[in-house]
């Protein structure tokens, strides 16, 4: 049962949180080779992107709704009757809305699935040519 609840939690924390293996592993103190077992078993990538996806097709929906107003206000043209003014009005509403829509779902999207900026092993060319003039006394012509 507590190996359920561990892979639950890990999945939830994985596919919504966006956190890497490693940092799951030791927020919940499970291996990191386990954690790839149960990623590829559950298919958390797959679920991963469904739930990137579900979160950013407002734009998509609605581009199919102004599509959807601006074919039957063409059809009602088409055949003489009057265009309602509000129809008119939301779609030049919907259509200025959509680009801004679409660059924060962008947005959004790229701020969750970056991942996790791999961390600097060692000393920086800095540090090295601080610790050379400050401790070792080597001094450099420039």
């Amino acid at each position: 049962m507590k190996k359920q609840i561990l892979a639950d939690s890990a999945a939830n924390l994985y596919i919504e949180k966006f956190m890497t293996l490693e940092n799951i592993a030791k927020q919940l103190n499970v291996s990191e080779r386990t954690l790839s077992r149960w990623k590829a078993e559950g298919n958390w990538d797959e679920k991963r992107f469904k739930h990137i996806q579900a979160k950013t097709t407002f734009h998509e929906d609605l581009c199919d709704f102004g599509k959807t107003l601006l074919e039957s206000i063409k059809v009602d043209m088409e055949n003489g009757e009057k265009i309602e003014p509000s129809r008119m009005y939301t779609l030049t509403k919907i259509m200025n809305m959509l680009k801004n829509v679409k660059t924060y779902e962008d947005k959004v999207t790229a701020e969750n699935c970056e991942t996790a900026k791999p961390k600097s092993v060692g000393l920086s060319a800095d540090i090295i040519r601080e610790i050379e003039e400050k401790i070792l006394g080597i001094t450099y012509d420039e």
